[in-house]
């Protein structure tokens, strides 16, 4: 896990156009969002595309950032909230696509570990499809984004309280549709 000092540096050091900042940046984002816009459209192209987007325009409205305190993350996932609605308006709300076979994730989140849990991306994308969206938005936030319920809540327009609540009955949906076997094709 990074340091909040070492956001607030790195966003510093991004504000400066430092190459270093910049890359790390980068490192440390690209990922996290290319996951996250993968749980949102079911496509590892997609979510590619949209994670470097998101990068792109952070860095091209990076004077805009006021740093909060190591805030750099949230105001990413902004962004990307605000490019995944764009896209989802245009393109009309999509249904399952063919995914590729790998992703680059965290050693944790490869797909020999999620089998072993009983469990694949393309399983876990189609049972987060079957939330209500606020559920699916704040399920990946919270836990696969590991945001604070303060940072989503201002995130998403909620106190932080309504964002727990949404946590709770998400966790419970998405554990009976898991159990249940409804995650069909």
């Amino acid at each position: 896990m990074i340091s909040r000092e070492e956001l607030i540096d790195i966003a510093k050091k991004a504000k400066e156009y430092d190459p270093e900042g910049l890359a790390r940046l980068f490192d440390i984002f690209f990922e996290r969002l290319r996951r996250y816009f993968y749980y949102r459209t079911g496509d590892f192209q997609r979510a590619e595309d949209l994670a470097a987007e998101t990068l792109t325009e952070a860095i091209e409205n990076i004077q805009n950032f006021k740093d909060r305190g190591g805030t750099i993350g949230a105001w990413l996932f902004g962004i990307a909230r605000n490019l995944l609605a764009r896209w989802l308006e245009a393109e009309g709300k999509v249904e399952m696509v063919e995914i590729g076979p790998t992703i680059s994730v965290a050693d944790e989140e490869q797909p020999e570990q999620l089998t072993e849990k009983g469990i694949t991306y393309e399983e876990l994308y189609r049972a987060l499809k079957k939330l209500p969206d606020a559920q699916r938005e704040v399920l990946l936030l919270r836990v696969m984004e590991g945001f604070d319920a303060k940072t989503v809540g201002r995130l998403l327009g909620k106190r932080h309280g309504a964002v727990r609540a949404l946590q709770f009955r998400a966790i419970n949906s998405l554990k009976k549709i898991l159990e249940s076997g409804g995650v069909g094709k």
